[in-house]
């Protein structure tokens, strides 16, 4: 018997982890990306920690490995486009690309400017670098 995915996400980020917490009724779930081991474990709401930075999410497009190490791709915005034998069908249009590392400083000029293509391609320039996250 199939499972159906949660609704409602919420994405908690501290410096050492990502957590994604399933906030649907009676969801106890959260799953937990260690950001410098990559290590992703099953958790549940009290191993959030209250320092945690939180925001909703749609869900997790996947990780990517670019020049600067591993990033984790969110979906931050999402439209719906049609039912199919009743289940909903969502388009993903807005996404975050989320640096498992702290900070950039290890990278060079020109590795810098690769990543910001890298993270750009595609969107037609629409990307915004903060240093830790990246906004597409």
């Amino acid at each position: 018997m199939a499972t159906a995915a949660y609704e409602q996400l919420k994405l908690h980020i501290t410096p050492e982890k990502f957590y994604v917490e399933a906030c649907d009724d009676g969801a106890d779930d959260v799953l937990t990306i260690d950001r410098v081991s990559t290590e992703v474990t099953l958790a549940v709401k009290k191993d959030v920690p209250p320092s945690a930075v939180t925001r909703p999410i749609f869900g997790i497009l996947g990780t990517i490995h670019l020049v600067a190490g591993n990033y984790l791709i969110v979906i931050t915005k999402k439209i719906k486009v049609g039912e199919f034998f009743s289940h909903v069908v969502w388009k993903a249009t807005d996404f975050d690309v989320l640096s498992y590392k702290k900070t950039m400083l290890h990278l060079t000029d020109i590795q810098i400017q690769f990543l910001n293509y890298a993270i750009s391609y595609g969107e037609k320039g629409k990307q915004k670098c903060t240093g830790t996250q990246h906004q597409i």
